[in-house]
């Protein structure tokens, strides 16, 4: 680490002695002539020489030594360009100083190359002096790859052949690096070579450099290399013809070759490909364009005249594959069979790319997939079959026979298409009952199934008398899962369900009308459901499952449904009474399938019964909705035929419940009862009749449910888990919510009765079980609902008073509610079966409802008697809640806040606004006093909420009337919560005062029209350095850094707005210097860090700024204050490498020193 800082250092130096030296000779450059402007270079070089020799025999002054050494070697060949350029050549004197010079400065490049070899230093000196003769035409770009080219042949002599080795070299390779890039961008910048025609002399150099590195990992020359390698392929790419670029690319190749061969990495297979890729392209610009023209004209004229040149892309790159498919043998060879499989993978990709850009030409695409599909077989026939491979092969030449056919038969419509796919699938299966691979059989099977499903998405809009073809599809499947050596027969008798299911699509039997059609047309939905039908017999036998019995039992009702619909045509109003014999019959056949206990019919059983389920849903359903046609506004049907389906269908579910009972069948009895008695009542009837019927059955229904506990329980039956049904819980709670439905179709004076009514049968419900006690509750707020209705109407007819009395009167009942439930716990408790604890949140919440009816009724108008209720109803709540709090502390900070509300409410009636909002602050000082120093405990209560209420009450009331509060208000509460923070021993809550404090302050700085932002910044900062000094978290040892940071922001804000107002005035700066240097004082005085940093910082940012304003006035001293500078800086890097353990010591002293001060 300390090399570094020395190196850098130096670094740094040399650099602002170069520059600053070389902007003052700029500034003075016309009054010297060529010569005198070389002299000064020269001068400077031989400066630098003469200063590496004096460092090296310095012993411990060996960086120092080296980067002087380092810095004269980089500037020997541009003394060389300077002289070539300015033609010192052309005088005599000018002649002799440049050959004085050149003598000497390759003897100096002999003297500090030295012990180096002889080949690296002749390579060092004929670059430099490669950069004289510029001026003949041509030599640039000659001279530029003689340099290029030989000194990486020397250097790959030296290293590679004679075996030498880069240690100790480094001072000798950055040298050449740096001549051989002069040189190129010399010929680029300054020649005017073009850019393009250095592209393989940059190459070269990244090659040479990766070459010699590739053993030793230095990271920085090989990425140097590679920049300079991608460099020259993008600069030379563009030429034409591209025999650099190419020539860049092979080199390329060369190195990721040799680094594949020798470390066998994915990350160098990558690139190789990538680059071989690219070069292979670049293959095709090097025949002449003439050429180009006349292979696209005879390709077009073979293909036909609407080819596009960019479609025989995929032909002309499709050799590459094969190449990469080559490389991937022969690592397999090598036996690395992971790089292998990645060389395959990325042709594959390449050549689903290229397949992509083939596919829009029909001979183009044909021949594509038919050289894949032979590419791939010799593939499959030359190494070891993996999955993929087989099924892209196989899928390839599936391709490949349609492409083909598509050519040759360009005309074919949709069906026939439809009709090769289905050939094509029927073959991929029969391969995978022939074929003794598993492999392919797999891959024969799932490309079957990938043609049927491509075959039904283009039968989808096709005649349905052609769809019928699809059929094969299902069969198939039936067929394969039959055969004894096919893999997966479950499967293929599922997928035939599938295919069934989704071949009635393709039918779309429902198109179809009675007598529509002529033979044969009108009997393609009869042919699809019997052959369904009879596959499907099949697939359950196969299966033995219960979904596919169902969907059997389906295929044949439909099958007898389409049946009777086409033959007899039997009116829709029928449908109901149909669905109701239906239920019977699948019922009935239940029956005769369980009495015949085999698998076939135990399977068959359930179906059967979800089936008549289903169907009596559906017809019930129907049946709801023409018995509400009605009221629906609708064409009503004959009430005839809706009680007899209802009375038909209520009778079988009654079968059925008889045979099993259920919740399901309860259900649907209470549903047909309902049908029947809103057919009945509805005839002539109002939908009041029907509530009051509703809450009747409602009511009966519970009471049968409680007289079948009372029967169980008196004459002892036996009972499996429960009295109860669950439906006898839920169909009560239905009739009454029916009931309560219709009787709100208009709001009368007994609408809160029929909610009553309703809330009785729920609570009878309810109380049964501790399972539906939420049941309970939402019978407790019906009751509720139903007195606030009743109150409701009261008030819709009664006059005057103003909107927001009744809001007022609605939190006065919910108030009322909350305390007669209080009042009448012991019998309340007892009738509906709750706890102690259920009830008080019942009234509870009542209580928040009239809190809240009462808050808004405030955003309304009231009228003074209201106004007056209002404060009467408030004051009652509040009570409730203070009461409250004898038993639980929070309900004290509710009652306050509803007083102080009531309170507030009141005085807004007395006082003023302006007074009101101005003293409001103060005013809530009083009352939280009174609030802190009552004696609560011997009234009953605690203490702690009464005195947590006193300390949130004041800053609450700063913040709500903060638009408008006083600063004698602020400054009161600011006092308070000092003396509050006294009392309580708690000197966090002092911040409260302080931040008040700060708000006076800043209000009474605006009212005084203060503008100077330094008065406005004091403010924060002395608050920051006031919780640094006090706060309790930050008072151990161990948080000394905490404080630092925070004095140092505090102190630092401060200081940097003095800075910033300080520049206009001279007596300002001098002030803020002297605050800088004070600060300064103040730290090593009191040893406290953050006034030390930010004092010296402010100090010397002060200094330099006024520094800098002198120099604008004189810029050259600027420059000469730089080669001062930078002189500084290689004298202090000098004596820290000659005197490092001395001032790493003095530094540690004062690093420790300062570690334990504040």
């Amino acid at each position: 680490m300390a090399e570094i800082s020395v190196v850098w250092l130096l670094f740094l130096g040399v650099f602002m002695v170069v520059v600053s030296s070389g902007v003052l000779a700029a500034s003075q450059w016309q009054n010297f002539s060529a010569v005198g402007q070389y002299a000064i270079l020269f001068g400077y070089t031989v400066a630098f020489w003469i200063a590496s020799l004096w460092t090296k025999q310095q012993q411990n002054l060996r960086l120092t030594s080296q980067m002087l050494q380092i810095a004269t070697l980089l500037i020997i060949p541009v003394n060389f360009w300077v002289i070539d350029g300015f033609s010192l050549w052309r005088s005599g004197l000018g002649a002799g100083i440049g050959a004085i010079a050149a003598l000497t400065l390759s003897a100096i490049t002999w003297i500090l190359l030295q012990p180096a070899p002889l080949l690296l230093i002749f390579n060092t000196l004929t670059l430099s002096w490669l950069q004289w003769g510029w001026a003949f035409p041509g030599f640039p770009l000659i001279t530029t790859y003689v340099g290029t080219i030989g000194s990486a042949l020397l250097l790959f002599y030296q290293f590679e052949t004679r075996g030498e080795r880069l240690e100790g070299k480094g001072v000798g390779i950055i040298a050449i690096a740096f001549s051989t890039l002069l040189l190129i961008g010399r010929a680029v910048l300054r020649a005017g070579v073009p850019l393009s025609q250095v592209g393989l002399a940059l190459g070269v150099c990244g090659w040479l450099l990766c070459w010699l590195t590739r053993h030793h990992g230095r990271i920085i020359w090989t990425s140097s290399g590679i920049g300079l390698l991608v460099l020259g392929e993008l600069v030379a790419v563009s030429a034409d013809p591209p025999w650099q670029a190419i020539a860049v690319s092979g080199l390329g190749i060369w190195l990721l070759a040799d680094r594949l061969k020798r470390l066998w990495q994915l990350q160098d297979l990558i690139p190789l490909c990538l680059i071989g890729l690219q070069a292979y392209c670049l293959l095709w610009r090097l025949i002449p364009v003439g050429g180009r023209r006349n292979i696209i004209t005879l390709a077009i004229q073979l293909a036909g005249a609407n080819l596009q040149s960019w479609e025989l892309i995929g032909l002309a790159i499709f050799p590459y594959i094969v190449l990469m498919l080559v490389l991937a043998f022969r690592l397999r060879y090598w036996q690395q069979t992971i790089l292998a499989d990645y060389a395959e993978q990325m042709a594959l990709i390449l050549g689903i790319v290229l397949a992509a850009i083939s596919l829009f030409h029909p001979l183009v695409r044909s021949l594509y997939l038919l050289f894949s599909s032979l590419t791939l077989a010799v593939v499959l026939l030359k190494r070891t079959s993996g999955a993929w491979l087989i099924y892209l092969t196989n899928i390839t030449g599936l391709l490949t026979l349609l492409a083909w056919i598509g050519w040759g038969f360009s005309n074919l419509n949709i069906l026939t298409w439809a009709t090769i796919l289905l050939i094509c699938m029927v073959a991929e299966w029969s391969l995978n009952l022939i074929a003794t691979n598993s492999t392919w059989r797999q891959s024969a099977w799932h490309l079957g199934l990938v043609l049927a499903a491509l075959t039904y998405l283009l039968l989808l809009n096709q005649a349905p008398f052609y769809n019928l073809a699809w059929l094969v599809t299902p069969a198939c499947l039936t067929f394969l899962a039959s055969r004894g050596n096919f893999a997966q027969p479950v499967l293929a008798s599922w997928l035939s369900v599938t295919a069934l299911l989704l071949a009635q699509i393709l039918i779309r039997f429902w198109i179809f009308s009675p007598n529509s059609l002529s033979f044969p047309s009108s009997l393609l939905p009869l042919l699809s459901l019997a052959v369904s039908t009879a596959l499907m017999l099949v697939n359950t036998q196969k299966l033995q499952s219960l979904l596919a019995a169902t969907i059997t039992v389906g295929f044949g009702l439909s099958f007898v449904a389409t049946s009777i619909w086409q033959i007899w045509g039997i009116p829709f109003q029928w449908l109901p009474t149909e669905l109701a014999i239906a239920v019977w019959g699948l019922w009935l056949l239940r029956y005769q399938a369980i009495s015949r206990n085999t698998t076939l019919s135990r399977i068959y059983a359930p179906a059967l019964n979800g089936w008549a389920i289903a169907i009596s849903i559906l017809n019930l359903s129907i049946l709801t909705l023409r018995a509400i046609a009605p009221l629906m506004f609708w064409e009503g049907a004959d009430t005839t035929y809706i009680i007899r389906a209802a009375i038909l269908t209520t009778s079988a579910i009654a079968y059925r419940l008889w045979q099993q009972p259920s919740n399901l069948g309860f259900y649907g009895i209470a549903w047909g009862i309902e049908i029947i008695v809103a057919v009945v009542v509805l005839r002539g009837g109002s939908l009041s009749e029907l509530a009051i019927a509703n809450l009747i059955l409602g009511l009966l229904t519970q009471l049968s449910g409680e007289w079948r506990v009372v029967t169980i329980i008196n004459y002892q039956l036996p009972i499996t888990h429960s009295p109860y049904f669950s439906s006898w819980h839920v169909i009560p709670i239905i009739y009454a919510a029916l009931g309560l439905l219709c009787a709100h179709n208009t709001f009368t004076a007994t609408t809160g009765l029929y909610t009553l009514a309703a809330a009785l049968t729920s609570v009878g419900v309810g109380r049964r079980k501790p399972q539906l006690k939420p049941l309970t509750y939402l019978s407790i707020a019906g009751i509720s609902i139903a007195a606030y209705e009743l109150l409701i109407y009261q008030l819709l007819q009664a006059s005057g008073g103003e909107s927001g009395d009744g809001m007022v009167l609605l939190a006065g009942l919910a108030g009322a509610i909350a305390i007669t439930y209080r009042f009448l716990s012991r019998w309340l408790l007892f009738y509906w079966r709750l706890t102690f604890q259920e009830l008080l949140g019942i009234t509870h919440f009542h209580w928040a409802i009239g809190s809240l009816l009462a808050l808004l009724s405030l955003w309304v108008t009231l009228s003074s008697t209201g106004s007056s209720i209002w404060i009467g109803v408030t004051a009652i709540l509040a009570a409730y809640g203070i009461w409250q709090g004898r038993v639980r502390d929070n309900w004290v900070y509710v009652g306050v806040l509803e007083a102080s509300g009531a309170i507030a409410y009141l005085l807004d009636r007395t006082l003023p606004e302006s007074i009101l909002v101005s003293w409001a602050a103060a005013i809530a000082c009083l009352f939280a006093y009174a609030l802190y120093i009552l004696p609560w405990r011997s009234w009953g209560w605690s203490k702690q909420p009464w005195q947590r209420s006193a300390a949130i009450l004041p800053i609450s009331i700063v913040v709500l009337t903060c638009w408008g509060i006083g600063i004698q208000s602020l400054l009161l509460v600011a006092a308070f919560y000092a003396w509050l923070a006294k009392a309580e021993n708690r000197i966090r809550l002092s911040y409260l005062s302080i931040l008040l404090t700060d708000w006076a302050i800043l209000r009474l700085l605006i009212d005084w029209n203060v503008s100077e932002l330094l008065w406005y910044m004091t403010v924060p900062s002395g608050t920051l350095l006031y919780i640094a000094q006090v706060d309790p978290s930050w008072q151990s040892p161990s948080d000394k850094e905490k404080r630092h940071i925070l004095r140092s922001l505090a102190t630092g804000l401060f200081c940097l707005t003095a800075i910033y107002q300080s520049d206009p005035s001279l007596w300002q700066g001098i002030l803020t210097t002297a605050l800088g240097f004070a600060l300064i004082i103040v730290g090593l005085t009191l040893r406290v860090r953050a006034f030390l940093y930010i004092g010296t910082l402010t100090f010397i940012i002060k200094v330099l700024r006024q520094l800098w304003l002198f120099i604008n006035n004189y810029s050259l001293l600027l420059w000469a204050l730089g080669i001062v500078v930078g002189l500084i800086f290689i004298w202090i890097a000098a004596t820290f490498e000659a005197r490092r353990s001395q001032a790493i010591a003095l530094l540690q002293y004062w690093i420790s020193e300062l570690e334990t001060w504040e």
